[in-house]
């Protein structure tokens, strides 16, 4: 759950600060749990709520990207699966793809790519042009 969680904002970030331009193209679909891209969960499923213990292979990336990843998963990655579900069900991409379905309801809906980007553009509004000191 975990894995899913930080892919998501990880790309929802990313298409927030780089107009739109994504990382992956696989589309996040709204479950139950928060948003998940659906191959990624049958890769990975037998873990369950436990930890990757597997060898993965890691793309060759871009520095630039490398380090961005990084900085994700520094700040979202003190969280656990569920607290960061927790913050998926809160925000209005997850809400809106779900079109007003309970939280215990299953979905298969797509959270768009723009509504991830205007939603994450909005929340880093704020700190545009704050520098790192």
């Amino acid at each position: 759950m975990k894995l899913q969680k930080l892919c998501y904002y990880v790309q929802a970030i990313y298409m927030a600060t780089h107009d739109g331009e994504t990382l992956f193209e696989e589309d996040f679909e709204a479950w139950t749990y928060g948003p998940v891209i659906r191959d990624l969960y049958h890769e990975f499923k037998q873990y369950g709520w436990k930890s990757i213990e597997d060898e993965v292979e890691i793309p060759e990336l871009e520095q630039e990207i490398e380090e961005f990843i990084e900085l994700i998963v520094e700040a979202y990655g003190r969280y656990d699966g569920a607290a960061l579900s927790t913050m998926t069900h809160r925000e209005e991409p997850w809400l809106d793809a779900r079109k007003g379905l309970t939280e215990t309801e299953g979905s298969d809906a797509i959270i768009s790519k723009e509504s991830m980007k205007g939603f994450f553009e909005k929340r880093l509004t704020p700190y545009a042009g704050v520098e790192n000191g």
